[in-house]
């Protein structure tokens, strides 16, 4: 099972997620695709400077923009990121018991 959990600042904005463990291999294909773009969507169209640590043989990933978890509001990395989100709760609800996502809203 894929787990995927998201981290809020006191603004309600994602400010760090993890994806770790594999699942079903469409299911884990997808997840990895979304994750993948939006990390490189935030490289390549925005300014935030961002933290990445993964392993290479797969199956972790976690990424953290320390100044959305300041509370310096970036619109076009809540967008991403909300995007990525949205991508994942979509698979989550047509694959169930694929993915477990723990969103810690403030």
């Amino acid at each position: 099972m894929i787990k995927v959990q998201i981290f809020r600042n006191t603004n309600n904005e994602i400010y760090k997620f993890i994806v770790y463990d594999h699942g079903d291999s469409i299911v884990c294909s997808a997840v990895s695709i979304l994750v993948l773009n939006t990390i490189n969507s935030v490289e390549n169209f925005t300014d935030e400077r961002f933290e990445c640590d993964y392993n290479e043989d797969g199956g972790f990933i976690e990424c953290r923009f320390p100044g959305i978890e300041n509370g310096v509001h970036s619109h076009d990395v809540n967008l991403l990121l909300n995007s990525m989100l949205l991508g994942i709760q979509s698979i989550d609800m047509e694959y169930r018991n694929n993915i477990l996502i723990t969103d810690e809203e403030v």
